[in-house]
């Protein structure tokens, strides 16, 4: 729902639909950019004391301070795929509305940096009570996730007018993609390693 020409977010968040149909009608690239960049912050922050609580170390400290540039590789990978992907299905394809509409999707996953952060609280004052108590905030992690993946679905829909399964489908084709990548580089460094060479 646009005000003054900007997406409020709280709409995205009361209402996901009108929300992302209001930015379809007028996207603009930076605000979505905006979104994205501050949801990356944000967990860069929580993701920092995450791991300065739970004592991760250098490599916990390099995540958490590469989130935002993470956040937007995967944006801008998102809105590649998923506008590839339209394209098979006869819709035209409307990569910046995408991009627009896509950013508003992200504010969700600053609360898994929270989750995050009240697992390592628990954790670090939490005493004898803390590993279940943070296993149970873990747990709550995984509805976001869900929100974060139905949230891509309507802004696909949003844009490109899809049924709601192509949309999940191609909501997915980011994690498919990163995943096959994984596997790839997994199978060659261990190829690399039983021949000997690293």
């Amino acid at each position: 729902m646009p005000y003054g020409g900007d997406v409020n977010p709280l709409a995205v968040i009361r209402r996901p639909r009108s929300g992302f149909a209001g930015e379809a009608e007028g996207p603009r690239v930076a605000g979505g950019l905006a979104a994205v960049v501050a949801t990356g912050l944000l967990s860069l922050v929580t993701g920092a004391a995450a791991n300065a609580l739970v004592s991760g170390g250098p490599s916990g400290l390099v995540v958490a301070l590469l989130l935002p540039a993470l956040f937007v590789a995967y944006w801008l990978l998102q809105a590649w795929l998923v506008d590839a992907a339209v394209a098979m299905v006869g819709r035209s394809r409307t990569r910046r509305a995408y991009l627009a509409v896509s950013g508003y999707a992200f504010p969700p996953l600053a609360v898994y940096g929270v989750l995050s952060l009240a697992e390592a609280l628990l954790l670090h004052f939490g005493g004898g009570a803390g590993p279940p108590a943070a296993s149970a905030v873990a747990w709550l992690t995984l509805p976001v996730l869900a929100w974060f993946i139905v949230l891509s679905v309507l802004a696909i829909q949003a844009v490109y007018d899809l049924p709601a399964l192509n949309a999940l489908a191609f909501a997915l084709l980011p994690i498919a993609a990163l995943t096959a990548a994984l596997l790839i580089v997994s199978v060659a460094l261990g190829a690399l390693h039983t021949a000997s060479v690293i």
